[in-house]
């Protein structure tokens, strides 16, 4: 699914309470931009500079009060299609938060309530949805949502969006209160449902480190503009972008900078702790070798 943002901008109503003469403030500003089928993509930006309101709006949570929203060419906002966000699974940030049903099986199943679905049905949806997260169908399905790790639970939330069969996966800050462990996997995870399930994966994180190693562009917005789109190594990268946002340049940056300066590694201004951490062992491995043949 495209998903094209032609001149939008919202600003939330103003308050009975608010002088007649005072304005509501303008939350994002004529924003043009195009998501592409199948990206990987993340937005940073300080607290309050709109993040929260692009993902609702792109949800169809709230409606633009200027410019256009086009899924696939169509404005769901205005041609009476708002079944097309349908096609857009929101992840809200702590999804744990919101389980509530005494079994897994029924929280996934959840979102189907409102289809008439035989329960043969169901239940293969539901299969479906489990294996896409990477849980056991006989192992978990009749355990409560309570009982799990953390780790766990987020991966049943996100199953019970992708229940039903969205073209556009959105998360607001996906990794949030997980331990390392859990976020690679949880990264694992929606790299596999991108290149299984040709998933757009769009989501919002405050960790650069993060987006340096999982996202493949970066929308970063402030003030209720996205100020930069592009590479996240290239603007990661720019001191002038950095402090613009007060931020650090990413260490997977700063690492991969140190190591190719060494000669331990060549042209990759982008490597993986994984690498790094390979690389560094080899040279060390030859550097004793040396040592030892002298």
């Amino acid at each position: 699914m495209q998903i094209q943002l032609v001149n939008v901008s919202f600003t939330y109503s103003k308050k009975k309470k608010r002088a007649a003469s005072t304005a509501a403030p303008s939350v994002l500003h004529h924003i043009n931009l195009t998501i592409q089928s199948g990206e990987m993509l993340a937005i940073a930006g300080k607290s309050g500079s709109g993040k929260s309101t692009f993902l609702q709006l792109l949800k169809g949570f709230l409606a633009p009060t200027g410019g256009q929203i086009l899924l696939d060419g169509i404005d769901p906002n205005t041609s009476k299609r708002p079944d097309l966000f349908d096609q857009i699974g929101y992840i809200f940030q702590y999804p744990e938060h919101q389980l509530f049903s005494p079994t897994v099986f029924e929280d996934i199943a959840f979102g189907l309530q409102s289809a008439k679905l035989t329960r043969e049905i169901k239940e293969q949806k539901v299969r479906k949805a489990m294996k896409a997260v990477q849980l056991d169908y006989d192992e978990f399905k009749d355990r409560s949502p309570f009982e799990l790790s953390g780790g766990e639970k987020r991966r049943v939330a996100i199953a019970g969006a992708v229940v039903l069969e969205p073209r556009v996966l959105i998360l607001d800050e996906p990794t949030a209160g997980l331990d390392l462990q859990s976020r690679t996997a949880l990264f694992d995870l929606l790299h596999q449902m991108n290149e299984e399930l040709g998933l757009t994966i769009l989501w919002v994180s405050h960790q650069l480190d993060e987006i340096v190693n999982h996202a493949c562009r970066l929308l970063a917005l402030k003030k209720g503009e996205f100020i930069a789109d592009g590479s996240p190594v290239a603007i990661l990268s720019d001191p002038a972008f950095l402090n613009a946002f007060g931020w650090e340049e990413p260490s997977v940056l700063i690492v991969s900078r140190l190591l190719k300066e060494l000669g331990i590694t060549s042209g990759n201004d982008r490597i993986s702790p994984e690498e790094a951490a390979d690389a560094i062992a080899a040279a060390l491995s030859l550097h004793q070798q040396q040592i030892t043949a002298k």
